[in-house]
């Protein structure tokens, strides 16, 4: 039940909660932090009161099996319970807000995720500790387990959004089976299957190498072992641990302790911490991998193609001093990493990290294309017309809007000391940053652009501590943008990552509408091809060519 490996953990973490804990609305509080769903503004609402974080609390306490947290416990529970959307005729029916403050009508736009994260504490709460609880409270955990699966039925999340589809299928078949509800086992039943067999024929996640969302789905699938009493199910979800671990492990990189990239899903480029591999059981055969420094080099496809009308395949190169992570093809949401590398600096960390930024701040709009051999990558930027800014979907600008910074950015982070910018080599090279003994190196091969070619800077900030090689497309003042009636929008560059570079020939040309770039290296080549005009971010994607290198010149 609990991610706490003893119970002097546990303790330690309900006495540090204790000061977030107000008596009064029986729920959990603190600084209310940026989200995608939520209309509430931290200038007026700097401090919230959380309905996750709440629940979370009240299992833990439960989980201590101590008789004075037990009342506090309920009554969160009791509150918890009143939040939930009970409206039968309501489209948000059997889900809940983020925060005591905000109700669901007032959401921008709501979180059905929140079915499965809190239906899933709730789950718990009852099958663990509803003997411990009043019949009253029983069966409103009842009740409200029933609407967050019916929420989930309703939602029916495919395969592809792969945590949640395991976090859904958590909730419906042993929430089932806890409160006797055997369609919602049956359909708990059926999802699983839907995520065996679309994760096997597949071979990975589509929400692939994931550090914050796979080990979630780890724990949802090690509670689904561990609690229900489907065999077939079990069978089916021992068999998807395996296949998470395996893509957790084959990347871990040792020197570094990170979580080599590239990666779907992730809200830091730096790794807060890694799965635990005792209490999510990895398997045996898997774990010399999380201690053994060797060469590896990955390379796996991650969508069904014809679900989705392209392919896009992630490669992973691993040496002792660093490792190298690319995309395909993928959007440049600030949750993605299409670009990272991390490298040994002195015993200590650094990353480097491709970013596309307006005004600052990532931008969904851009599209990257890239194709990598170990440690060279050629890659490519365009920009779609129907997609968003800062979020693809929740935060759309079409392709029209106002700035006055358009960048593409290779961010150098994490501990930088003694990281040394170059701005050009003697290798014809726009710039080259040391780190540690390796060496970042960046070359523009084509920019066919409306707004001209980008001017190139190395800067160093203090304040976030980090040295930037800048692409500038566009600074001044703020001006209006569209992206329709640009005829050129394309960028493609040379990245390499090593101790002393190699002699690789690399060009560009344009042809029939598309920018041309390629990397050449003892007689094998790769490269991309990638539409120049803006399109829609279907036809970008769909129009993209990669080709991997080759013995053939």
């Amino acid at each position: 039940m609990t991610v706490y490996s003893n119970k002097e953990q546990l303790l330690a973490s309900l006495s540090a909660r204790e000061a977030s804990y107000n008596p009064e609305v029986k729920l959990q509080y603190g600084p209310m932090e940026k989200t995608y769903h939520t209309a509430l503004k931290k200038d007026s609402y700097p401090y919230v009161h959380y309905t996750y974080l709440s629940v979370v609390y009240a299992l833990d306490l439960l989980d201590s099996r101590l008789p004075d947290y037990a009342e506090r416990a309920a009554e969160i529970v009791a509150v918890i319970l009143q939040l939930q959307d009970r409206r039968q005729d309501s489209p948000t029916y059997g889900i809940w807000s983020y925060y005591y403050e905000e109700h669901l009508d007032q959401m921008e736009t709501p979180d059905w995720n929140f079915a499965d994260f809190i239906g899933k504490k709730l789950v718990l709460v009852l099958k663990h500790h509803g003997d411990r609880l009043s019949e009253g409270l029983r069966q409103g955990l009842s009740e409200a387990i029933g609407r967050a699966c019916q929420a989930i039925v309703k939602r029916d999340v495919g395969p592809s959004y792969t945590n949640i589809a395991a976090m859904g299928a958590f909730v419906t078949l042993v929430g089932g089976e806890v409160i006797g509800q055997e369609t919602f086992v049956e359909y708990g039943r059926n999802r699983l299957q839907r995520l065996y067999d679309y994760t096997v024929r597949l071979g990975t996640f589509v929400e692939f190498n994931s550090p914050c969302y796979t080990p979630i789905t780890m724990e949802e699938l090690r509670h689904i072992i561990v609690e229900t009493k489907d065999p077939t199910s079990i069978k089916l979800t021992e068999q998807l641990l395996h296949i998470a671990w395996r893509m957790a492990a084959e990347r871990y990189h040792p020197r570094t302790k990170e979580w080599a990239g590239p990666h779907s899903r992730s809200y830091s480029p730096m790794l807060e911490k890694y799965p635990d591999t005792r209490a999510l059981h990895c398997p045996e055969e898997l774990l010399p991998y999380f201690s053994t420094e060797e060469e590896r080099y990955i390379r796996c496809p991650i969508f069904d193609e014809d679900e989705a009308g392209y392919q896009s395949y992630a490669t992973t190169y691993l040496q002792e001093a660093y490792c190298l992570g690319s995309f395909s093809k993928d959007m440049m949401w600030n949750q993605r990493r299409n670009l990272i590398a991390y490298v040994d600096n002195q015993g200590k960390v650094a990353y480097a990290q491709l970013r596309f930024l307006k005004d600052g701040k990532d931008f969904s709009s851009a599209v990257f294309t890239g194709v990598q051999d170990k440690s060279d990558i050629v890659f490519g930027i365009n920009l779609a017309l129907d997609f968003g800014d800062w979020h693809p979907i929740l935060d759309p600008v079409n392709g029209v809007f106002k700035a006055e910074d358009l960048r593409i950015r290779i961010e150098i982070g994490g501990y930088i000391e003694g990281a040394d910018g170059d701005s050009g080599n003697k290798l014809d090279y726009d710039a080259a940053v040391v780190i540690g003994g390796q060496t970042v190196r960046v070359k523009q091969l084509s920019a066919l652009s409306d707004e001209g070619v980008p001017r190139i800077t190395i800067t160093r900030s203090e304040q976030e501590d980090t040295l930037s090689i800048d692409y500038i497309i566009y600074e001044g003042p703020r001006k209006p943008f569209d992206f329709h009636e640009w005829n050129q929008a394309a960028w493609a560059y040379l990245f390499t990552l090593s101790e002393r570079a190699e002699e690789l020939q690399a060009g560009s040309e344009y042809k029939d509408g598309s920018l041309y770039a390629w990397c050449e290296k003892q007689g094998r080549r790769m490269g991309i091809a990638i539409p120049v005009k803006p399109d829609r971010i279907g036809q970008l994607f769909r129009n993209s060519e990669v080709s991997f290198m080759t013995e053939d010149v």
